[in-house]
C-alpha cells in the first residue's frame, strides 16, 4: 500500500500547477536574450548550439530560416515539445524558454534553452542550445537532440 501512496503523491506533484506569482502559467520568467548574450560555453564536448551563423556563442550548427511569423514558429515548437518524453518547461518568456530534459536510461538532466528570433513579418528562426549538467562526454546526445528537434519542427511546419 505505501507504494500506491507514493505514486499518488508523485502524480499530485506533477499535475499541480506551480504558484510562484509569475505571469506565465505559474512558470518563472526568463530573459533568454540575456542568457544567450552572456553564454560561456564549456571546453567539454557535452553541449550543442544551433543558431544563425552570426549568433553569439559560435554555433555548432546553423538553424534553418522558416517562412513563418515568429508566433507560428513558437506554436509549432510547443507542439513538437509535447511529443518529447522527459522534456519539462521550467521557465518562459515572450522570446524563448528553458527546458529540462531527463534522459530515459540514466535519468541525467540536461538543460535546453531556445530563443525565437523574428527575421521579418513572414520569416523567423531560433537558437537552440542543449547542454549536459554533469560529465565531460555526452556521446553526442545533445547534438542528436537539437538536430532531432529541428527536423521535427521543420516537419511540423511543412505539415501546416
Amino acid at each position: 500500500m505505501p507504494s500506491r501512496r507514493w505514486l499518488l503523491l508523485v502524480l499530485l506533484c506533477l499535475l499541480s500547477p506551480a504558484s510562484n506569482g509569475s505571469d506565465q502559467g505559474g512558470l518563472p520568467a526568463l530573459d533568454v536574450e540575456a542568457y544567450f548574450r552572456t553564454l560561456e560555453r564549456p571546453a567539454s564536448p557535452n553541449h550543442w548550439l544551433a543558431a544563425p551563423a552570426d549568433f553569439p556563442g559560435h554555433p555548432d550548427g546553423i538553424a534553418p530560416v522558416f517562412a513563418v511569423p515568429v508566433a507560428v514558429l513558437q506554436d509549432a515548437f510547443k507542439s513538437v515539445l509535447r511529443q518529447m518524453p522527459g522534456a519539462e518547461v521550467v521557465s518562459v518568456s515572450a522570446g524563448g524558454m528553458h527546458l529540462v530534459v531527463t534522459t530515459r536510461i540514466f535519468r541525467f538532466r540536461d538543460d535546453v534553452r531556445v530563443q525565437f528570433i523574428p527575421l521579418g513579418p513572414q520569416q523567423s528562426t531560433l537558437a537552440l542550445y542543449s547542454a549536459s549538467r554533469v560529465g565531460y562526454w555526452d556521446f553526442g546526445t545533445n547534438r542528436r537532440r537539437v538536430e532531432d528537434w529541428l527536423a521535427r519542427l521543420a516537419a511540423a511546419l511543412d505539415a501546416r
